[in-house]
């Protein structure tokens, strides 16, 4: 075991055999040497592990000695569990690519000679959800409840820089350039660098933090030893908290904040160009994906185009 990630993925792939673990951590070197993210690498043990679960007792046993035995009804047997457990068709779809990846690794390598996800009889249906932004007065009411320093700014960097949670968590100091009020997001979700801006109420909420801050690379440490920054589970205990404290509905997340900073600069006429930069999406397609024009922009628009309509047909009928 001489793989240069072993030591740090050694938890997650303890059930499995000494030539399982081998099949993988080749897999992870592979994606390391093309840059994947550490969430991306850490993501593929905790499928397998839950592929594994959600198997019968027989099933497990024989993938877990031997994961290259992987059948279609295998993966027929996880749907079905992982369903019956309650994981949403979008979890349950994104474990499905993760898989689909790793078995047309073990296949190019000659150790399968076949894909056990079928994309016509595995890939679940999922419903197009709208972004979900949060309106002007729930928004209100969650920054009033905000008595931390601290936990103000994490949610002022989703809501006026458009951050991922992920992008909060691990923001340093060195990152932030207070001369020229922007922030360098390294490494983004795809591997994406951006320059964001920071709008003043940011601004002085950093100001703020750095006064009462302890020395440390990263603007918000975790608390306790085995991580040196804040975690999403944290900020999204975090947010349930104040939303509970706000009196609002627990159906909002962190990412929310990012779908606000998004829609309100749509309706402030933001062109999407511009948005697709400030988001990190590799492509305009993405932006269009992941943003809706709400009623601000969309009706606007509407009733521009009604008005050119009604004079037209009146230009007719002179």
């Amino acid at each position: 075991m001489d793989c240069p990630v072993f030591a740090q993925y050694q938890p997650a792939l303890s059930r499995f055999s000494v030539q399982n673990q081998h099949r993988i951590l080749h897999y992870l070197a592979g994606l390391a040497a093309r840059q994947y993210a550490d969430t991306t690498l850490s993501a593929v043990g905790t499928t397998l592990n839950v592929l594994i679960r959600h198997l019968p007792g027989c099933r497990q046993v024989a993938l877990t000695d031997d994961i290259t035995r992987t059948t279609p009804q295998d993966i027929t047997a996880f749907i079905t569990a992982a369903q019956s457990a309650g994981l949403a068709p979008t979890t349950i779809n994104t474990k499905l690519s993760i898989l689909t990846s790793f078995f047309e690794h073990l296949r190019e390598e000659g150790q399968m000679t076949h894909q056990p996800v079928w994309r016509r009889r595995h890939r679940l249906l999922t419903p197009t959800v709208l972004p979900k932004p949060m309106p002007d007065t729930d928004l209100i009411a969650f920054f009033q409840v905000i008595d931390s320093v601290r936990d103000r700014l994490i949610f002022l960097l989703m809501l006026r820089c458009g951050l991922r949670v992920s992008e909060v968590c691990a923001l340093s100091w060195d990152a932030i350039d207070l001369s020229v009020g922007t922030v360098r997001i390294t490494r983004g979700k795809g591997q994406v660098d951006r320059i964001v801006y920071l709008s003043p109420d940011v601004e002085q909420a950093i100001q703020v933090w750095r006064e009462h801050r302890t020395p440390c690379r990263y603007l918000f440490p975790s608390r306790t030893r085995t991580k040196e920054h804040l975690s999403r589970y944290q900020i999204n205990v975090l947010m349930d908290q104040y939303l509970a404290a706000a009196g609002l509905a627990s159906h909002y997340a962190p990412h929310c904040l990012r779908h606000t900073f998004a829609t309100q600069l749509l309706n402030a006429g933001v062109p999407l160009e511009v948005l697709k930069e400030l988001m990190g999406h590799h492509s305009i397609q993405i932006t269009l994906r992941y943003t809706q024009l709400y009623d601000t922009t969309k009706r606007h628009q509407y009733e521009q185009a009604m008005t050119k309509i009604a004079q037209r047909q009146a230009a007719r009928r002179r």
